[in-house]
């Protein structure tokens, strides 16, 4: 047959920019991180294109002989590279071992680093299962564990130590951490037992801990209230689901907190009855409470039948005050699994819904619907049972997010560098600890300040809000610091 000139002209453009057609675009789309099917295979991700097509396993297609670790949790796009989380690091139904941690190139999804185990015992055996991870700058990020929080360096892709007083009894799930924040120079973290964990990022150390409430129930028993998650909204505060308690059982309560980063209050508030936020600490998983990044309101699946039958999405808009039912599945017959089951486009503010059956039925679907739940678009998913435990969306599709100017630059100890207060309204004060040179960058990496300067605390003011790098270059090795100005 007869080429067409549009057929000739397109197969010459994409030979000439390295394309091939059907190649999937992983800097567009949606992710899909699967748990994997416990006892016969390990983790994997999927990816959804931006006209609707899957690509499955993306994750092994572009790693020949290799696979993701077991349970795979949590996963998030940071400065170029993909961060999953598993829980151990190879399901023992499968042949391959994978890694409680894997980093990838975001692009190309080619593994950059596998890390097997996060800490072990004196006898080399693990004692930290992964649960997620979050990025405090372009030198460190932190892992959640079973086990507490450890600090891993982005440089050289090393687990470097325990965040102080996170945990680290020995044993696993003994303190277990899960979903963490990072704002400021400050780090949010929730574990099962303590609560909310103030950490300072700049040494590593829980500094304060904010513990849930106890409260004695209507037949008289005193019951320690728990911590789920914590999550951003788009006018910047944060917000805390509480547990019925503290042993995972899924037990709901009809209020969740506001909380103040800034001075650590908070604020209860009260939801109508049926409307408790789920946990999922008996058996970890991100859960499915969420924010959107376009407009003020709050997302999470009610309780269901039980914790793998939630069918119901509801919203919370902050500003109202307001709680509402905006999507069931159960009348279509099927249901959000245990894990997160779905997320907010950061920038279309679409929902992305994953869906099932029941645990023994290999069918699963995804939907995609508006922010108010109207049904949008139905993918077909191929027969397996991939457990979805959420959707991951590519770094350039995070509004207000700007890339890193110093990205890339020699990682020295951030001991090096102090920056506070962080958030500031005005200066900042810079504790250099020895002869630099100290700059300050906007987010498009022009710089605003710079000078030698020696030892000591050196007071930079700052110009009108948003956000900021501070860079300390010394002895070969750059420090660097995001500070806000509110």
């Amino acid at each position: 047959m007869k080429k067409s000139f549009f057929t000739t002209c397109l197969v010459t453009l994409l030979a000439a920019g390295g394309l091939h057609a059907g190649e999937p675009d992983y800097a567009e789309g949606v992710f899909f991180l699967n748990e994997g099917w416990l006892g016969h295979q390990n983790g994997t991700i999927n990816h959804l294109s931006q006209d609707g097509r899957w690509n499955y396993r993306v994750f092994q297609q572009e790693n020949p002989g290799m696979e993701l670790g077991c349970t795979a949790t949590y996963g998030t796009v940071f400065k170029g590279r993909m961060y999953i989380i598993s829980k151990q690091a190879r399901d023992f139904g499968s042949s391959v071992t994978g890694g409680r941690i894997t980093v990838c190139d975001a692009v190309t999804m080619k593994c950059i680093r596998q890390i097997g185990n996060i800490a072990t015992d004196s006898a080399g055996r693990s004692i930290a299962d992964g649960r997620a991870f979050t990025g405090i700058d372009s030198c460190k990020g932190y892992v959640s564990t079973s086990n507490g929080i450890y600090v891993m360096d982005l440089g050289t892709l090393e687990v470097e130590g325990l965040v102080a007083g996170s945990g680290g009894a020995g044993g696993l799930y003994s303190d277990q951490c899960g979903t963490m924040l990072h704002y400021g120079d400050r780090v949010f973290a929730l574990h099962q037992k303590k609560g909310l964990l103030v950490i300072d990022a700049g040494n590593d150390t829980v500094v304060h801990v904010i513990g849930a409430p106890v409260e004695r129930t209507p037949d008289g028993k005193t019951v320690r209230r728990g911590f789920g998650s914590i999550v951003q909204a788009k006018d910047g505060s944060m917000w805390l689901s509480v547990t019925g308690d503290v042993t995972g059982s899924g037990n709901t309560v009809d209020y969740f907190f506001r909380f103040d980063p800034d001075n650590l209050d908070t604020t209860r508030i009260s939801l109508p009855a049926g409307y408790g936020l789920p946990n999922s600490w008996y058996s970890w998983t991100a859960d499915a409470f969420c924010a959107s990044a376009v407009q003020n309101r709050l997302y999470w699946k009610k309780q269901g039948e039980n914790r793998y039958k939630s069918s119901v999405i509801c919203c919370y808009d902050i500003d109202k005050g307001e709680c509402r039912d905006i999507f069931d599945a159960k009348d279509m017959g099927w249901y959000m699994y245990c894990g997160a089951g779905f997320r907010l486009h950061p920038r279309t503010d679409e929902i992305y819904v994953s869906l099932y059956q029941d645990n023994l039925k290999q069918a699963y679907e995804t939907l995609r619907l508006s922010a108010d739940g109207e049904l949008l678009e139905t993918y077909e998913m191929a027969a397996n049972c991939w457990f979805p435990a959420m959707p991951v969306f590519p770094d350039g599709q995070h509004p207000d997010t700007p890339d890193d100017p110093v990205a890339g630059e020699a990682c020295k100890p951030s001991s090096l560098l102090h920056v506070y207060p962080n958030p500031t309204v005005d200066a900042v004060n810079v504790d250099v600890s020895g002869p630099a040179f100290l700059e300050v960058l906007a987010v498009d990496g022009r710089r605003i300040f710079g000078k030698e300067v020696g030892a000591g605390v050196q007071e930079v003011r700052l110009g009108r809000s948003g956000v900021y790098f501070v860079r300390v270059s010394a002895n070969g090795g750059v420090a660097v610091k995001r500070v806000i100005r509110r």
